[in-house]
């Protein structure tokens, strides 16, 4: 399955719930949105985003896209994030991306959907790796492929994104020439940080590994961990 950003999360990183000690207006606007108070975010992020600022744009766009102090309009959601993908804002590609997958606002169009996807990725924005390795994965507006489709997820993986986490390591069980060693890796990994799923999957791939094997896999789990993710078995 498909995620999106998340405004607080993936636009504006770092930014607590306390309400800030600072004068900055995006981060007053992040600590309105978190308590309700919608019509103060939209007073802190509008002045800017008129003024041109990208990522105040975006947060603008994700108020009309959810329909947060404002009516619901993907049509306007689409505009604001035009404005800021065209300054070259990853989060704003991104999310313009999913809104062309799903058809949300704008006739569905997968092709254009993996180039802004492929935009976001090329700064290393997690989801939007994610979402090009799964592209190739499916071959849904990218050409087929587990190869490539497998670099993007691993790149995504190593930053700690757990949904690629868990589809890189179904993807090394499902390529020609299976690696279940890797996939045990990835799925234990996975498994470890609240994915139920990745359990299912980390029996699955034991099913071919000797006793041995799934001893240094797990302790191969466990060093890509300790590493922040340097140190893990990829292609």
């Amino acid at each position: 399955s498909f995620f999106r950003c998340c405004l607080a999360c993936a636009c504006l990183m770092g930014v607590g719930s306390a309400w800030p000690q600072t004068q900055d207006p995006i981060q007053i606007g992040v600590a309105a949105l978190e308590r309700g108070h919608y019509a103060t975010a939209l007073r802190a992020w509008l002045p800017l985003a008129n003024g041109g600022n990208a990522q105040a744009q975006t947060n603008v766009g994700y108020m009309h896209e959810r329909g947060f102090g404002v009516p619901q309009s993907y049509v306007e959601a689409i505009r604001w994030y035009r404005l800021a993908a065209a300054q070259g804002l990853a989060e704003a590609q991104y999310n313009l991306g999913t809104l062309y997958y799903y058809g949300y606002g704008v006739k569905a169009n997968s092709v254009e959907a993996v180039d802004w996807f492929r935009r976001a990725a090329k700064q290393r924005l997690p989801e939007a790796e994610y979402m090009l390795g799964m592209a190739y994965v499916k071959g849904v507006g990218a050409p087929r492929s587990e190869t490539e489709g497998l670099m993007w997820l691993l790149r995504s993986a190593k930053q700690g994104y757990l949904s690629a986490q868990l589809m890189a390591a179904q993807t090394y069980l499902a390529i020609q020439r299976p690696d279940p060693f890797k996939a045990y890796v990835w799925s234990d990994i996975a498994a470890q940080r609240g994915n139920q799923d990745a359990s299912l999957v980390r029996d699955y791939a034991s099913f071919t590994l000797e006793r041995d094997q799934i001893a240094l896999a797990a302790e191969a789990a466990k060093r890509c961990q300790s590493t922040d993710y340097q140190d893990c078995p990829t292609d």
